[in-house]
């Protein structure tokens, strides 16, 4: 299967910096966990908090967030690599999903198998050399999958980003992010003002005063709010950006990626 050999390709061109971020994770979660158990040792304690649980978001989305950035630097603005890129045997279709599945799904679980099997080596060696207790990290925790559906659904962004910024594309994207963000939280202000006028005192530095029958009337209003919010967030959010995303990679192969 053709997309199948994309993905291939993907992988195995990445495999060096694959290694070598790995190794970076053990050795990061390596240190934490002897410099603690070290600690434990010398202080009398029995326990040590776990570094794994406080590591592994900042792993997952910000190691994450700029990976995707850059998943499409090297094939899409230099041109060292547009060429084979632009001439590699494959649909639009197939070279945008093979990045954009491994940047949002394989990445995520990758991860955790590699929290998962670094903390059973760490643990082992904390175990022998401290006496700590074996707490390994558990991929099954609730907190785990949920970190991951929010990373799903976040990374649609700065998967958008990679494919519209040539240069600084993690950067420009965070910045691009605030931006919209402050542009909707003044809309939103705007929003709760005009619907709960009757109620407000003030223009700028207001507040809302309501008693318990108002604001049982109104929570009907807040309960639509939130399910269009989940909506937006989980569905259209992630839907938007990777179609979006999609389109750009197809305007710039049809351009030979001379932006």
């Amino acid at each position: 299967m053709r997309f199948v050999r994309v993905l291939n390709r993907e992988i195995q061109e990445s495999k060096r910096t694959l290694f070598i971020y790995s190794l970076t994770i053990f050795l990061v979660l390596f240190f934490q966990e002897m410099v603690g158990a070290f600690v434990t040792r010398m202080t009398g304690n029995l326990f040590s908090d776990s570094v794994y649980e406080g590591s592994f978001p900042g792993f997952l989305f910000l190691g994450g967030f700029i990976i995707t950035s850059m998943v499409f630097a090297q094939d899409m603005f230099s041109r060292t690599g547009q060429h084979n890129w632009l001439t590699l045997p494959a649909s639009t279709e197939e070279k945008f999903f093979a990045k954009a599945l491994l940047t949002a799904i394989a990445y995520p679980l990758v991860l955790t198998i590699i929290f998962t099997l670094s903390s059973v080596v760490i643990e082992a060696l904390a175990l022998l050399f401290f006496g700590n207790p074996f707490t390994m990290f558990n991929p099954f925790g609730p907190y785990v999958g949920k970190m991951i559906l929010h990373f799903i659904a976040t990374q649609s962004i700065f998967l958008l980003g990679a494919t519209y910024f040539r240069k600084a594309h993690f950067v420009k994207t965070v910045l691009a992010v605030g931006l919209i963000g402050f542009a909707l939280s003044i809309l939103a202000t705007l929003f709760v003002r005009i619907v709960f006028a009757p109620y407000v005192t003030g223009m700028f530095g207001f507040h809302i005063s309501l008693n318990s029958y108002d604001f049982q009337n109104h929570t009907n209003l807040l309960s639509i709010g939130e399910w269009i919010g989940n909506i937006v967030y989980w569905a259209l959010l992630p839907a938007f950006c990777w179609f979006t995303a999609y389109l750009r990679v197809k305007e710039v192969q049809s351009t030979d990626a001379v932006q």
